[in-house]
């Protein structure tokens, strides 16, 4: 396949992204961060976060976008992640821009993009509107610059990556420079003696870069650190959330023993790269030897991922699937490289084949466990909507092996590529298919509707509190989640309320006085109840 072929399956990898725009949200980061949108919307605030209770611990990067998204476009689900998407389909063609800075062919360049817009991760990543698309759009723009600088050193590169790395620092604090810190410091040792500035000038560039940066992030800061004091000092520079603290200690889970936890990012980097993780293993040997001889575009690359993939599994913080997502890009142009290497070797492309029968099968199992054994109560949905993507994935990674075997390099990523991107659209056919079971949110917001101005607040019980986002950012009046039933009972009896409640809680309020009143079922397995008979239907 020539490259017009490779370009043309790039676009309908983007397309196929875009695709994406309409189905509704599953995490519950996304109507937090809508709801906070709109809180800058409503008020005319953009510097300052306002969300009851908390200072927002989040840079504003995201607020921006999507408040701006919002006021230009309306509320939907599309609008929530439209900006997203639109970054994730310009991070490719920056990928490709980066491949040819690091000395790829033309060809290598689309093929690091298909790599990129059809890997797994990728894919999932920019159907959730957080931070994560946007830091790595910022520090794959940085990427770019540094490739550039350290092939012609024009002073106006060094500015670009200041630039992009201020941004990234707005968009997820301190890590996003630090990231590039560890990046900017392995690729200096890598290529230090062909860099073409060294000494002064080099000093020079790289104080341009640090106080475009600074010019960049720093207003913020400042004007954040002179509002809220010590509160936003913690919670970005020291103890909180985004703070050094966070590097060397868990905030949102228990990670296993420290010597098991530095390697947890290995297997989610050879699963989230599918469907490409066979070819990068099958040609890792020779990649190592390209980047020996000083190639010095390919040896940034390599800095660039090394830099970031180390510092995440060193640090002994969370270790969160999504955190990894920086690493792509540079893995992504490896890859490229990789397949070229791999394709027209016969005896490597044979190892490619036999390795992707190896995912191939994890996933086969995988799917078994989730869809039989783990779920059991969101069975039928989850294998409505996850099955036919598995079972496309899976079909790729075989037709990958089947064609590397018979020596048709071309054939087997072209195979590979197209099953991905069949197995993402059916995951938004589906997604979109069972809208009301995925997130059925909107249909209790609009069931409610008649009813709210007799309810003085919506409670959700039982498991239901686990999706407080999503009721926040439906519901205008005060939410509220209750664990236990005799807490529940006494707001029950206290005043008119409305409650959200899985059905296997349903009978703790049957002996409630006075009785409930259905009065919506969701098929997300959700009851909407009352306690005044004039709610009933």
């Amino acid at each position: 396949m020539r490259n017009r072929g490779w370009v043309i399956l790039v676009v309908v990898a983007g397309a196929v992204i875009i695709g994406s725009a309409p189905i509704p949200h599953v995490d519950s980061d996304a109507p937090l961060y809508a709801r906070i949108a709109l809180n800058v919307l409503e008020t005319g605030d953009w510097l300052t976060f306002h969300h009851p209770g908390w200072l927002v611990d989040k840079p504003p990067v995201v607020f921006w976008l999507m408040a701006a998204s919002f006021d230009l476009l309306g509320v939907s689900p599309g609008t929530m992640r439209l900006w997203q998407l639109l970054m994730a389909v310009g991070m490719l063609g920056l990928v490709a821009a980066a491949s040819r800075a690091a000395g790829g062919s033309r060809e290598e360049a689309t093929l690091a993009a298909l790599v990129l817009g059809t890997s797994l991760q990728f894919f999932y990543q920019a159907t959730v509107p957080q931070q994560d698309v946007p830091l790595t759009f910022f520090l794959t723009l940085a990427g770019y610059g540094l490739l550039r600088y350290t092939g012609r050193g024009a002073a106006r590169w060094a500015a670009l990556t200041g630039a992009a790395v201020g941004l990234a620092a707005l968009t997820k604090g301190i890590a996003g420079a630090a990231l590039f810190g560890a990046v900017a410091l392995l690729a200096y040792a890598f290529v230090r003696r062909s860099l073409p500035r060294r000494g002064a000038r080099l000093a020079g560039d790289a104080a341009l870069a640090a106080a475009v940066c600074a010019v960049v992030a720093l207003p913020w800061y400042v004007y954040g650190a002179l509002r809220h004091g010590d509160a936003f000092i913690a919670t970005f520079f020291t103890s909180g959330t985004l703070g050094i603290a966070r590097f060397v200690r868990p905030a949102i889970s228990t990670p296993p023993p420290y010597w098991i936890a530095v390697f947890a990012y290995v297997p989610m980097l050879l699963l989230g790269l599918l469907p490409w993780t066979p070819a990068l293993l099958a040609g890792a040997g020779r990649l190592i030897r390209t980047v020996r001889r000083n190639s010095a575009g390919i040896a940034v690359v390599a800095a660039w991922f090394a830099a970031v993939f180390i510092l995440l599994s060193v640090s002994s913080g969370d270790k969160v699937f999504r955190y990894l997502l920086p690493c792509y890009p540079p893995v992504a142009i490896l890859t490229a490289r990789a397949i070229v290497l791999v394709r027209d070797d016969a005896q490597r492309l044979r190892l490619a084949g036999w390795l992707a029968l190896v995912p191939a099968l994890v996933l086969v199992a995988a799917g078994y466990w989730t869809l039989w054994v783990a779920f059991p109560p969101e069975r039928s949905l989850l294998v409505a909507v996850i099955l036919p993507t598995v079972a496309a994935l899976a079909a790729g990674l075989v037709m990958f092996g089947t064609a590397a075997f018979a020596g048709r390099g071309r054939v087997a990523v072209a195979a590979a590529a197209l099953a991905a991107m069949l197995g993402y659209a059916l995951f938004e056919r589906n997604m979109l298919v069972h809208t009301a079971a995925v997130n059925p949110w909107p249909g209790i917001a609009e069931a409610a509707a008649p009813h709210r101005g007799a309810a003085r607040r919506l409670v959700l019980y039982g498991r239901a509190g686990e999706a407080f986002n999503f009721a926040h950012f439906h519901f205008d009046e005060p939410v509220v989640a209750v664990g236990a039933a005799h807490e529940l009972a006494a707001l029950w009896r206290r005043e008119p309320v409305l409650v959200v409640v899985p059905p296997e809680r349903l009978a703790d309020l049957a002996a409630f006085d006075p009785a409930l009143v259905v009065v919506f079922s969701s098929p997300g397995r959700l009851l909407l109840v009352a306690n005044w008979a004039a709610a009933a239907r």
